[in-house]
């Protein structure tokens, strides 16, 4: 084996450490929060409704900013993009914690705009890099990122009582992962730099404006936008929701980890299924199906019990979000177009999933209770079902493959 097959085998290793690495930045700093807001609220001083900020100021950044992504990735490359990302994102999820309320949120919105580019960026950058593995290497990095994502949600309350440490160590402890992933990242700058920049426009295809007049497109945004809504707004209001219910605060931080949970073995397993079906719409409407009935149980039971309905939800959590990123894989013909339709998807998408944790904040203090806001989210459920059968129609945004 010489030199050169050894120097390519190292970069292929640190662009899937990469890949792992980024995805694992792109829920832990959101997920850390939720376990901790009533933690915020008291300490804070604050409403409901601007304590469901801290979540929600990262979907209005994922909308956006999402449109300015493919920009800049075709201006610098994708790698490029990423590493300038996660110095960011580095900074946000560290200053956030440093002052009061204003600190907080702007820290938060400097999170939101980085993950914004990792989630427009990385299924493009899978689909050049592995477009032989693209299911294996799409459930990899849903994989990794729900796997942190469920341990910030876990360790955040034990951490913030550690003796020498506090809410604002539990916050700022994520920023390790993104400092990981700039150093390798920087690792990569030789062959980044030696090599074509990975922008999402290798192959000529038609314009963006083409996506707003194409059903298949909008029906991929719809559904990325309200699978979005559902997770958010648990992991901003599950907490107090539990509590409600009688479960103590550190009880509240390791179930909503349960809650991600089972989001882990079917963001593997989903995206490799999705990848060898002629068409995903019996999956996706079964993945609304499997949001209603975790919701219900949580409405309805305050025992232990809630553990079966809470992993049932982060089943369908999930589900929807494995088969979003793969729909904008499956549903497009070019890198291109993936990306264009990740970008819009993610842009209007995220702009409906952030009514999520303010609206049902607001309709919690009004009906003084959550009943109400699960019922909502219930119905949010249904539609996701409706969209994804249309969705997970065998078409492409541009050409109509074969009718379903």
């Amino acid at each position: 084996m010489n030199i050169t097959t050894y120097r390519d085998r190292y970069y292929l290793f640190l662009l899937l450490a990469a890949v792992m690495v980024i995805a694992a930045t792109l829920r832990s700093p959101l997920t850390s929060v939720g376990p901790l807001i009533p933690i915020l609220r008291k300490e804070l001083e604050v409403s409901n409704a601007l304590i469901g900020m801290v979540n929600t100021l990262p979907l209005i950044a994922f909308g956006l900013f999402s449109p300015f992504v493919p920009i800049f990735s075709i201006k610098l490359g994708m790698e490029k993009t990423l590493l300038i990302s996660m110095f960011i994102l580095s900074i946000g999820t560290f200053i956030r914690s440093l002052g009061g309320i204003s600190m907080l949120l702007f820290g938060t919105l400097l999170v939101g705009i980085a993950i914004a580019v990792g989630n427009v960026l990385m299924p493009g950058l899978i689909k050049l890099s592995f477009p032989y593995r693209i299911g294996l290497m799409t459930g990899l990095y849903s994989v990794s990122m729900n796997v942190f994502g469920a341990l910030a949600s876990g360790i955040s309350v034990p951490l913030a009582n550690v003796e020498f440490l506090d809410w604002r160590n539990s916050m700022q402890i994520w920023s390790v992962l993104s400092f990981l992933a700039i150093i390798i990242l920087l690792l990569r700058l030789p062959a980044i730099l030696s090599g074509n920049k990975k922008v999402p426009g290798q192959v000529k295809s038609q314009p963006p404006n083409h996506l707003f007049k194409s059903k298949i497109a909008w029906a991929v945004t719809i559904y990325m936008g309200l699978q979005s809504m559902i997770p958010y707004s648990l992991f901003t209001w599950l907490p107090d929701i539990l509590l409600e219910k009688g479960f103590n605060q550190e009880d509240a931080g390791w179930l909503i980890a349960l809650f991600q949970v089972g989001l882990i073995p079917t963001t593997f397993v989903v995206p490799i299924i999705a990848s060898k079906l002629s068409h995903q719409r019996v999956l996706a409407f079964v993945s609304g199906l499997f949001f209603f009935f975790g919701l219900l149980g949580i409405a309805l039971i305050s025992s232990q019990l809630i553990i079966v309905f809470l992993l049932l939800t982060g089943i369908g959590a999930g589900t929807t979000f494995s088969l979003a990123m793969m729909f904008f894989v499956l549903r497009t013909s070019t890198v291109t177009e993936s990306s264009q339709l990740s970008s819009m998807a993610q842009s209007i998408g995220y702009a409906l999933a952030a009514l999520g944790p303010i609206f049902l904040g607001v309709i919690a203090e009004q009906f003084h209770g959550w009943t109400v806001s699960l019922v909502i989210l219930m119905f949010v459920s249904l539609l996701i079902a409706f969209f994804g059968t249309i969705a997970g129609r065998n078409e492409t945004v541009s050409v109509k493959v074969r009718g379903t």
